[in-house]
């Protein structure tokens, strides 16, 4: 009779346990970068699109903070020569409300970004900036089965003392 006391519980315990959503997730996601100034841009790409990871932890069913990283390779814009960079960016994610099908969401956060500009012409000196950014955002998260959400987001970026562009993002997470 013991062992099946024992054995009930360590099932119950366990079927609890592993019922339980984990709050972290990790995930893929790809960006547009668009410049608002001609001086401070966000990027000197032709094509500024970056592919990266995010890792996401929730901390409450309304708040969630998130590391992100984009890595880009492109040609930049009306130059011979080649611009990559990496931006990682920590922000936080509060989710005021669900709609059932879809949750809205607003973030603020902190960007540093690393940008390489490689010029083919030997008259053009490259060059390596490291910048950090303010960004702000808006975005919807969906869940398309268990643990499985893609996300869309738009994200303003400013360097403290004006707007220099925005992003639009495209991700997929996994809830681990």
């Amino acid at each position: 009779m013991k062992i099946k006391n024992v054995f009930f519980f360590l099932l119950v315990t366990s079927s609890l346990v592993f019922a339980q959503k984990s709050p972290l997730s990790v995930g893929i996601v790809t960006t547009h970068f668009h410049n608002n100034d001609s001086n401070d841009r966000l990027s000197s790409a032709d094509n500024p699109y970056g592919y990266g990871a995010v890792v996401s932890y929730k901390l409450s069913d309304q708040f969630s903070l998130a590391f992100t990283g984009v890595y880009s390779n492109s040609d930049i814009e009306n130059i011979s020569g080649e611009e990559t960079a990496f931006r990682g960016h920590l922000s936080m994610y509060i989710m005021p409300y669900s709609l059932g099908f879809a949750r809205p969401y607003i973030s603020g956060g902190i960007v540093y970004s690393n940008r390489k500009l490689d010029y083919t012409s030997s008259i053009l000196k490259d060059r390596t900036t490291d910048k950090i950014y303010a960004r702000y955002g808006v975005g919807v998260d969906v869940p398309v089965i268990n643990n499985i959400s893609i996300n869309g987001d738009l994200g303003g970026y400013t360097n403290g003392l004006k707007y220099i562009g925005w992003t639009g993002s495209l991700g997929l997470r996994y809830g681990i």
